[in-house]
């Protein structure tokens, strides 16, 4: 059964993505739709990249990826198809997908035959008119030349990676918050844990947290401590209250480590 997964900041209070799931439905109506998230902050690009870099992995090859956080719709912005990996990404060329350009192999097309879109085209809803379209063409066998021509010069964003700003210091930001308000750097566990830290402390907001633990249920009540998530980087959990709301932080806020 063919697999086309959903990424948007659309949220589920309007209509949005229940209409993109009928235009798929449509198009393609033995392909199986799965939603990865439709909660990505409005506007976040660099958040929907943490995300889909989070998830596309665990999709067996095939899989068309239909990404949409746009805040550039109805403008001369793009629309791209990138091959990487096996899969198939559609979205809008806004940096979304920087972190698959690099990839070996990687091909970028120009979403330019409108024969694939639906007739008619609004200026404010291309994931309806343009990409779920173009996504249940792929998913129903259409290939990929067939929605336009290569490109090499698709939008790249900096990756949001870590800086080392000393021998024993890093500074980092938060890439997500998730649904129980863990803050989730961009830190990645294994490159400090590989240098055998006796202890470790990141700065966040106004507070400093020094308390590394292995799960959750180990901390004690209202007490901020670091673990390392299921993305493999450095979090700031509180136990079954918000980090977020307790640390009075968000997306993007910077962070500082050291470790010694």
């Amino acid at each position: 059964m063919p697999l086309l997964t959903l990424l948007t900041d659309f949220g589920l209070r309007d209509h949005f993505v229940g209409v993109m799931k009928g235009v798929i439905a449509g198009i393609a109506p033995k392909t199986q739709v799965i939603d990865i998230s439709h909660e990505v902050e409005p506007y976040q690009v660099a958040q929907a990249r943490f995300l889909l870099s989070q998830s596309w992995p665990y999709f067996p090859k095939r899989t068309v990826h239909v990404c949409i956080v746009d805040p550039g719709v109805g403008s001369e912005r793009r629309g791209l198809l990138v091959e990487a990996e096996g899969h198939r990404f559609v979205g809008p060329d806004n940096g979304l997908f920087s972190d698959l350009l690099g990839r070996k192999g990687a091909k970028v097309r120009h979403l330019s035959n409108t024969k694939l879109w639906l007739k008619n085209i609004s200026q404010t809803f291309h994931g309806r008119d343009v990409f779920a379209p173009i996504g249940a063409h792929l998913s129903a066998g259409v290939i990929p030349a067939k929605v336009g021509p290569l490109v090499s010069d698709a939008l790249r964003q900096t990756t949001s990676a870590p800086v080392r700003t000393g021998r024993r210091f890093w500074q980092g930001e938060i890439v997500h918050i998730d649904r129980f308000g863990n803050l989730i750097t961009n830190l990645p566990a294994e490159e400090f844990s590989s240098m055998q830290p006796k202890g470790m402390a990141l700065k966040v907001g106004l507070l400093v947290v020094t308390k590394v633990l292995t799960s959750y249920a180990a901390a004690r009540d209202q007490e901020p401590f670091l673990i390392t998530g299921s993305s493999g980087n450095l979090e700031v959990a509180v136990n079954q209250e918000s980090a977020a709301k307790m640390l009075g932080v968000g997306l993007g806020a910077p962070v500082e480590l050291e470790i010694w």
